[in-house]
């Protein structure tokens, strides 16, 4: 798997989605605003995505939530793997900012369905949800359904956060995903997306002849006559 450094996040994933996805290419309309509301966000856990492509559409999951047993992301993060035989291009998105108006970060390859098995044994059970509103925030027990009302002294409703039961946990396990994705070997974005859209360019004439010149001086003599030598003085 490679890693991609420091490229524009959003035309990185859009060449890629045009090389994978035949249908609702309007997904990654979606994508783009969730992004681009995550770059502005002063919040560590919105700087880091799984984005799926697939034949008919797109997914951005928040990586937080995909680790959290029963959530809309974990959900439907693994339901390509278990209800769907269609080709997933799977990337880690870790947004570093927005330079000139431009969403920059890392991208990060990721094998599915590897990744499938991964989130499935490693996530964790959830526990209390935080309400978000306009002014602030409430807790609320696990298992209560969610009116999505106004709150007399927070404003108006604008999402919930699934918590986990064990928050050290979960930021363990978030810890160790980018340890190992920094140890991804470095890649070439354009190189990545010539290769998946069936344009990667193949090496001139003049430096085949070149390495396959360096391939004959490197390649092993054979030692047939000296050993034939052998036996006629033996």
């Amino acid at each position: 798997m490679q890693k991609f450094e420091n490229v524009d996040i959003l035309k990185s994933l859009k060449a890629i989605m045009q090389t994978h996805t035949q249908h609702y290419q309007s997904d990654f309309e979606i994508d783009i605003e969730t992004l681009k509301q995550a770059a502005k966000s002063q919040n560590p856990e919105d700087k880091k995505y799984l984005w799926l492509c697939r034949t008919s559409g797109t997914w951005c999951l928040r990586e937080r939530d995909t680790f959290l047993k029963g959530s809309r992301e974990h959900n439907t993060f693994c339901f390509y793997a278990e209800q769907s035989s269609d080709k997933i291009l799977a990337y880690a998105v870790e947004l570093t900012g927005i330079d000139r108006g431009k969403v920059t970060g890392n991208l990060y390859e990721l094998d599915y369905q590897k990744h499938y098995q991964h989130v499935k044994n490693a996530s964790l059970l959830t526990g209390n949800t935080k309400l978000v509103y306009e002014h602030g925030e409430r807790t609320q027990e696990a298992g209560k359904r969610i009116s999505g009302d106004a709150d007399p002294a927070l404003g108006k409703f604008l999402h919930f956060e699934e918590q986990p039961k064990d928050p050290a946990a979960l930021r363990s396990i978030l810890w160790d995903e980018q340890y190992r994705r920094d140890h991804f070997d470095a890649g070439n974005i354009k190189e990545h997306i010539e290769k998946l859209s069936g344009k990667e360019q193949k090496p001139s004439l003049r430096k085949q002849l070149a390495k396959d010149k360096e391939t004959v001086k490197t390649a092993p003599k054979k030692q047939t006559a000296k050993t034939h030598r052998k036996e006629l003085e033996v």
